[in-house]
């Protein structure tokens, strides 16, 4: 995707990632600042733990830094219908949903609502984590050396093609959703390959593929990287009582926001295939799947580690 010249520090940022301001939050910014408090120190002292909650965090990137030739701008009009899906349902309220989109999508608007989410929740509730973004690799593995690959996974924020250092890798986000203490957590990856893996950093020796010969092996070598980065991201993000989706399978490309628009089209009520008033995680996948798989070009893959079904939506309003 890119050519990575990195140096991080990662002690560093992972310090750096716990002390960012949590935004989108106003009443307990002076209790943030101490630092002998946990976060979960604070959501104790701040939120109310009685009955399930939903909290959400939805990121959408779609614009890039002096880079608009990456821009997606279907990201951004998929993240909203989402929101709205999901605020037809009796069982999400505005305040429970930060929204993180185009230029605010940067790296550390991401991280501090990723910590807003571990903040506001707790063992008895129900969290949405949506990101939709390019992909791509880290030419290393940072410690914990946990990649048979040498390489971490990453997602792009906004300044992520201006600055390399920015992106978010996965042991990154990974520790982040450690935090969550929810009860069952949907993770949703919409990651585009158009762009994202077609940098000819790639394929050494190649600066201006020319002819169909060069294009075709240009294209299945973006195609291999990119079913690495789905097979080893997808299992990276997943843990306990964690339902992952994605947005194609691991040897395919994806296409457009296709599987984000039918995600939020089956969160409407549409994917309650059991008529039981309430769309789970799976249900809605189960909707989306087969419709995505219709256009021809991406299957997308579930990764489903909670007992039972996650119920994301309940009665729409």
């Amino acid at each position: 995707m890119k050519s990575k010249t990195i140096g991080i520090l990662v002690c560093g940022l992972l310090i750096a990632t716990c002390i960012l301001p949590v935004c989108g939050v106003e009443s307990v910014d002076n209790k943030i600042n101490d630092s002998s408090l946990t976060l979960k120190q604070i959501h104790k002292d701040t939120i109310s733990t009685d009955g399930t909650e939903y909290w959400a965090l939805l990121v959408a990137v779609g614009v890039y830094l002096n880079h608009p030739e990456m821009d997606r701008p279907s990201m951004l009009v998929e993240v909203e219908d989402l929101y709205n899906s999901l605020l037809s349902s009796e069982n999400w309220e505005s305040s429970h949903i930060q929204k993180i989109t185009g230029e605010n999508a940067n790296n550390a608007n991401i991280i501090s609502g990723l910590r807003w989410l571990a903040k506001m929740d707790d063992g008895d509730d129900i969290a949405l984590v949506y990101i939709t973004t390019h992909g791509g690799f880290l030419p290393i593995d940072i410690p914990p050396r946990d990649e048979a690959d040498g390489k971490d996974e990453l997602l792009v924020p906004y300044e992520g093609f201006d600055d390399s250092t920015k992106d978010i890798w996965d042991d990154e986000l990974i520790f982040l959703l450690n935090l969550l203490e929810s009860k069952g957590v949907c993770v949703i990856i919409d990651s585009c390959y158009s762009g994202g893996f077609n940098d000819r950093s790639f394929i050494k020796g190649i600066d201006k593929p020319i002819g169909r010969v060069v294009t075709k092996v240009k294209h299945l070598v973006d195609r291999y990287y990119y079913a690495l980065w789905m097979e080893d991201f997808s299992k990276d993000v997943s843990g306990n009582s964690r339902v992952v989706l994605m947005s194609c399978g691991e040897e395919e490309l994806s296409y457009g926001s296709y599987f984000s628009g039918y995600i939020a089209d089956g969160l409407r009520g549409n994917a309650d295939s059991n008529k039981d008033k309430v769309c789970s995680a799976e249900e809605v996948f189960n909707y989306a799947r087969p419709r995505v798989e219709q256009l021809g070009m991406q299957h997308p893959t579930i990764l489903d580690l909670y007992a039972g079904d996650l119920p994301l939506t309940g009665e729409i309003t």
